[in-house]
Order: structure tokens, then C-alpha cells, then sequence
């Protein structure tokens, strides 16, 4: 009995002083049964993200039948910034002091959520970059908008209302919100998130940095913000009973090894918190102990056509297990449009891309899934298909007319000869081609023309 009635999420219910209907009502955790990180690669359009997104996101959906108070003011502010949970504060409160602002169950919420070593800091710092500029009693001349703040005597802080209702309206309903009782609605926690890298994703945005913020004195001060891994680390450590994932989109896009920094060891299996050969490391900005827990889930999609699997840094390579997600032109099997064999069609595009180059560089499948019309068809080609191609030969048309044949490129007239006076002996003069605009096509014999000539 001891053991049962020392379970953490039953003392904190009681702590809380929360009825537990909620625990009992919540549905229990569903096995994910995959490798706990991992990366989905193919090329363009064989479905790695819509598998992110009908597969796994609801692996890690749960419904609850209600939510505490705690979890409530939660879901409702760690979405906002300060400036909007302040602003909620002082309609809530009325003219305040910035210690009574501080000690509000909104601020305190997101403070709890944050990683500001100096609350006070930063409500301190909120307040006076949003206040209006007709002000005396603040100096500071690098305001933000909205400016809807304003100070009074005796360090006395407002929000001003016609300001707040011409600005931010939604503050209102938010507000009243927070102050209703759960109705016990039943409603979807999603425990995951989803992030797309780019070039210019850094470590900063992916586990923390450091940004700027104005103190009391109106001296420029730092606070530590944490980054998406960060952030979804500490909620899988907070509620070990249950799975949380962080979907990385495009993966390869980014430069993985600056991104992941010294955590990349963290994420192996035996490395993760409460394992036997747990590791931990310092965080350069807020210098926390931090450890990579074994309820989170790392799972990435990437598109071969940018980069292979090989020319992955090989400690990501180490770390992460890889499912292939090819092109299924067999997916296509029986589609008939105006007498074109979609199945055809696209195996006969992807054996001849292969020849030219290799499988990485497929066209996907996905694009011809949902092809109804003649129309559709050509716009596929248009707008998904000739711009791969493209890409893919660096604008050399011929090589595009290789892979779908004389139908759909043309030779180019040249209007001005070459200038004369120079010897081009050495010089080999191209007959040069263009792609002809599939959408001028009369009818759809050009794409038929692809897999019935050679």
C-alpha cells in the first residue's frame, strides 16, 4: 500500500488538493515500438512527412477527460509572450506594483515555463519596452510594439484598456478563460513537436541562447531562452509515464553536427537519463546539469535529393537508425487517366532518373495520388516534376528530354549569331533545347509517349 500511495502523480494530485478522476480517465500510454531515434529518408514526395503526421503524431496524442488547473494555465500561457501574460496580469489585477504582478498565478505559470534566471528582470524589463511613449517616469528609448504600458507614480504599473482592446483583443477572452472552472470537456494533449531545420537553424534555436533584456535600471541585461529540445527534454522529464517526440523536418538541411553540439552523445539508448550508463553534461548559457530522457522520442524526415545518407555526419549516422521511404509507382497500380498508365508513367521517369543519376533523385509518388483530371496532370508536371528535373540536371534540357522524351522539350532557334573575328575552332556550338510547358499540351499524348517510346 505504501508503494501505491506514494506514486508521484497521486502526491501531486494531493498536493494540489485535484481530484484524480482525470488520471483515471486519461487513456492509457500506447506503445510506440520504434527506435527511438530515427530518420525517414527517400526522395521528394514519397510521403516522409504526411507519414510524420498521419503516423506518428497520434502515437503521441493522448485524450483526457479533464485537466488540472495546472495543466490548464499551462496549455493556455506557454504559447504566449511575456508581454501578453503581463498585459492579462494587470486587467486582471488592476493598477499593480511589480511584485504583485509577479506573484499572479499567470505569471507565475510562465516563469515556472521559462528559463530567466531573473523573473523579476524580466518582468521589470517587459513592462518598460512596451510602455507608451508619453510616459515621463520611463527613460528607456528602445520600446517595442505594442505599447500599451504605462507607470505612475509610486512604481505603480497599468495596462492601458483602450490600448490592450485596440491592440491585443484576445487578451480579454484568454483572460476569462483562465478564470473558468474545466467543464470536463474531453480534449487531445499532444506531447510532441514539430520543427523544420534550415541553414540558418544554430544550436541557440534548437537547445538554448541567450537574448537581451532591459533590467529595472534600464541596463541592458541577458537571459538564457530555451530552444525546442530543451524544452521538450524537461516535459518528457517531468512525465516519465508517458512518450514525447520532437519531429525534425528536412533534418539535412541543417548543419546537424553545430546544432547538436556536445548533446549528440546524449541521444544514444544506453546514454539517456535513468539508464545504467546515463550521461549528462553542463549547458554552455545556463551552466544546468542536462541529460536527455528515455521518453523522448527524436524523429526526422530527409530528402535524399539534397543530400545522401553517406554524406550525413557520421555521428549522426552512429545515433540514428534509418527507414527507406522509396518511390512506390506501385502504389499508382490500375490508374488509368485518359488512357495514361500512371504506374507506367512514373516507373519509366524513375529507371531512366536512375541511369542519369541514381535512385536518391526518384520522383515520389505522392504527387500522382491525388490526380483526377487531364488538368491535374499537367499541373503535376508542371509545378512538381519538371522542377525537379530541373534541379536535378542544372537547367540541361536535353538530359530532361532523355528521362521524358521528344514530347516535351523542343530545339531553341538562335536569333543572334556568335560575333565574328574570333577563332572558336576549340569550341563546340550546342544546339540548345527548352522544356515546352505541359499545360499548352492539346491533349495527353506527350505522356503516354513517355513509357510506349524509347
Amino acid at each position: 500500500k505504501y508503494r501505491k500511495y506514494n506514486h508521484p502523480r497521486f502526491m501531486a494530485a494531493v498536493e494540489a488538493a485535484e481530484p484524480l478522476e482525470h488520471l483515471m480517465n486519461e487513456q492509457p500510454r500506447a506503445a510506440v515500438n520504434e527506435p527511438l531515434n530515427l530518420i525517414l529518408y527517400g526522395p521528394p514526395g514519397t510521403g516522409k512527412t504526411y507519414t510524420l503526421k498521419n503516423e506518428f503524431f497520434d502515437r503521441f496524442t493522448t485524450r483526457v477527460e479533464r485537466l488540472t488547473r495546472e495543466q490548464r494555465l499551462t496549455e493556455l500561457v506557454e504559447e504566449l509572450t511575456w508581454w501578453q501574460v503581463v498585459a492579462m496580469v494587470l486587467l486582471d489585477l488592476g493598477p499593480s506594483k511589480a511584485s504583485a504582478i509577479m506573484e499572479h498565478e499567470l505569471l507565475q505559470t510562465k516563469a515556472r515555463l521559462s528559463s530567466s534566471a531573473n523573473i523579476r528582470a524580466t518582468v521589470w524589463g517587459t513592462l518598460q519596452t512596451h510602455t507608451v511613449l508619453e510616459c515621463p517616469l520611463v527613460a528607456y528609448k528602445g520600446r517595442l510594439e505594442p505599447l500599451l504600458f504605462n507607470k505612475q507614480e509610486n512604481s505603480i504599473w497599468e495596462v492601458l484598456p483602450n490600448l490592450m482592446d485596440e491592440l491585443a483583443p484576445e487578451l480579454r477572452g484568454l483572460l476569462e478563460q483562465s478564470k473558468r472552472e474545466d467543464q470536463g470537456d474531453s480534449r487531445e494533449v499532444k506531447r510532441y513537436e514539430f520543427v523544420t531545420f534550415h541553414q540558418s537553424f544554430s544550436y541557440e534555436d534548437f537547445v538554448e541562447g541567450i537574448k537581451p533584456h532591459l533590467g529595472e535600471t534600464d541596463d541592458i541585461g541577458y537571459e538564457v531562452k530555451d530552444g525546442v529540445f530543451k524544452r521538450m527534454c524537461a516535459k518528457a522529464e517531468q512525465d516519465p509515464e508517458n512518450n514525447y517526440a520532437l519531429f525534425i523536418d528536412e533534418i539535412n538541411r541543417g548543419n546537424v553536427a553545430s546544432i547538436f553540439g556536445e548533446l549528440i552523445t546524449l541521444l544514444e539508448d544506453d546514454k539517456r537519463l535513468r539508464r545504467p550508463q546515463a550521461l549528462t553534461t553542463t549547458l554552455p548559457y545556463s551552466k544546468k546539469t542536462f541529460g536527455v530522457p528515455p521518453n523522448l522520442y527524436v524523429i526526422g524526415t530527409m530528402n535524399t535529393a539534397d543530400r545522401s545518407v553517406e554524406a550525413l555526419d557520421t555521428a549522426l549516422r552512429r545515433r540514428f537508425s534509418f527507414r527507406e521511404m522509396p518511390a512506390r509507382p506501385d502504389l499508382l497500380n490500375g490508374q488509368q487517366l485518359g488512357g495514361v498508365d500512371l504506374q507506367r508513367l512514373l516507373s519509366t521517369i524513375n529507371e531512366r532518373v536512375e541511369q542519369l543519376l541514381d535512385k536518391d533523385h526518384h520522383i515520389g509518388h505522392s504527387y500522382f495520388m491525388s490526380i483526377s483530371s487531364g488538368d491535374d496532370l499537367k499541373r503535376v508536371f508542371a509545378n512538381k516534376v519538371l522542377p525537379l528535373l530541373d534541379e536535378y540536371f542544372h537547367g540541361d534540357a536535353r538530359k530532361v528530354g532523355a528521362v521524358l522524351g521528344k514530347a516535351f522539350v523542343e530545339k531553341k532557334e538562335s536569333t543572334t549569331p556568335l560575333a565574328t573575328g574570333f577563332d572558336l575552332d576549340e569550341y563546340e556550338t550546342r544546339t540548345l533545347y527548352v522544356v515546352k510547358d505541359p499545360m499548352r499540351f492539346s491533349d495527353l499524348s506527350p505522356f503516354r509517349a513517355v513509357y510506349e517510346e524509347a
